[in-house]
């Protein structure tokens, strides 16, 4: 597996594998995918031994992307990303859309740690 540059089979296989990260640098490899629709597959699949970790994808693909320096649009790719978890009946999900609306809308300022910080970044939030 190309580790920079994984495919999304390649990304399942690892998801179900319940295997350490492949590289210290996993989740920004990842973020570079921008598969947000496989993230919140992988992150709502209580079978999944990385769940927790894709729950974890979601924050930090947002917190990458909020923070691109001279990118005039990153409001409405994180708008859209956000958007991929509208409906989904799911409590993290509907969680992180709540989130990722607090920041958009300015309820929320914009912390390293809660976006990008630790794996289990997500349930900093209140």
């Amino acid at each position: 597996m190309d580790y920079t540059n994984p495919t999304i089979e390649e990304v399942r296989t690892w998801a179900y594998s319940g295997g350490e990260w492949p590289n210290d640098e996993w989740d920004l490899f990842l973020s570079w995918t921008k598969e947000v629709d496989l993230f919140i597959e992988l992150a709502t699949d209580h079978k999944c031994p990385q769940r927790i970790f894709f729950l974890h994808m979601l924050y930090y693909i947002i917190g990458t992307t909020y923070c691109e320096p001279n990118k005039t649009d990153k409001t409405d790719t994180v708008s859209f990303y956000k958007d991929k978890g509208i409906g989904i009946n799911h409590g993290d999900i509907r969680k992180w859309t709540k989130n990722v609306s607090d920041l958009i809308s300015g309820k929320q300022k914009y912390n390293y740690d809660n976006w990008r910080g630790g794996l289990h970044a997500e349930y900093k939030f209140t």
